[in-house]
């Protein structure tokens, strides 16, 4: 029995040997200059089959940081028939509107 006990304290010692006498690596701090970055700009075209000018609002412009939110048509409301009542699937007094 001491023997097994020997043999598994001298195998998770040899285990863990490394871990203990790691160094620690000492490396100089390098700035990170975003200008250094080189841009690759790829030369594919996607061509989907037909004109996006007429799904995009008027003069939309995809490379301008500025986003006119009033460009953007928003739906409101609309009124959709279900086939069937539901106020019968609802609690009283349902409001979705509040909070």
């Amino acid at each position: 029995m001491k023997y097994k006990n020997y043999l598994s304290a001298l195998f998770l010692g040899l285990v863990l040997l490394p871990a203990f006498s790691a160094k620690k690596s000492v490396q100089p701090a390098e700035e990170f200059d975003v200008n250094s970055v080189i841009f690759i700009e790829s030369e594919h075209h996607l061509d989907l089959d037909f004109e996006t000018e007429g799904y995009l609002p008027e003069g939309f412009d995809a490379y301008t940081d500025d986003i006119a939110i009033e460009s953007i048509n928003f739906i409101e409301s609309e009124d959709f028939d279900l086939g069937f009542d539901t106020s019968e699937y609802l609690p009283e007094d349902f409001n979705p509107y509040s909070e």
